[in-house]
């Protein structure tokens, strides 16, 4: 299972010359479900080809009304603003291990399905940077371009997320579930510019 949130950080100054006068707001932050963010704990993991996800960074709570054996929590971070009329953007996958509970530490199988998971967030990271690559550098009209861009990105990643729990059961489905693994390394390569 998975869980997502979108934590989009738009920096006042995209609206205003940087830096923010005092006083304003730092940023919007814009969480579709709310409860799955824990405002105490916000240890995150970057996205990495090199380190796999393991149980032990699954810490949080299993919830025990939950029917499914494990959650994912997962972000894109999304950091956009103008400094001196020029857009500047980081986008990043991450993992919230506070967040990230598992009822079976034990099987590789499961662990697995949860790494697709966070595979397919940077799959989705990859694709969004390339888009806002693409609006260009300049601050004319970005608020709206920009806005569009991320919340069509978040609708597609979300969409995608569900698909693939669907499809492979869960992970229950061990050949379904090697197909998307195989095309979500595919995908990893094809965007490998965007890392």
């Amino acid at each position: 299972m998975f869980i997502i949130t979108l934590l989009l950080s738009l920096l006042v100054g995209l609206l205003m010359p940087y830096p923010t006068p005092a006083g304003s707001p730092a940023s919007v932050i814009y969480v579709p479900n709310p409860a799955s963010l824990s405002v105490s704990n916000n240890e995150q993991l970057a996205w990495s080809a090199t380190r796999k996800l393991n149980w032990e960074d699954f810490r949080g709570t299993p919830e025990s009304n939950n029917p499914h054996h494990a959650l994912t929590a997962a972000n894109l971070a999304v950091d956009a603003r103008c400094k001196d009329n020029k857009f500047y953007y980081e986008v990043k996958c991450v993992f919230l291990p506070g967040e990230s509970w598992s009822k079976n530490k034990q099987s590789e199988k499961l662990l697995a399905h949860e790494q697709l998971h966070f595979d397919l967030t940077e799959v989705h990271a990859r694709m969004l940077r390339k888009e806002l690559k693409e609006l260009g550098i300049s601050c004319g009209n970005l608020k709206t371009n920009l806005n569009a861009t991320v919340g069509n990105a978040f609708k597609a990643w979300k969409a995608e997320q569900d698909q693939f729990d669907k499809l492979s059961r869960h992970g229950l489905d061990a050949q379904v579930q090697q197909d998307w693994s195989e095309r979500i390394s595919h995908r990893l390569q094809e965007l490998d510019a965007w890392k």
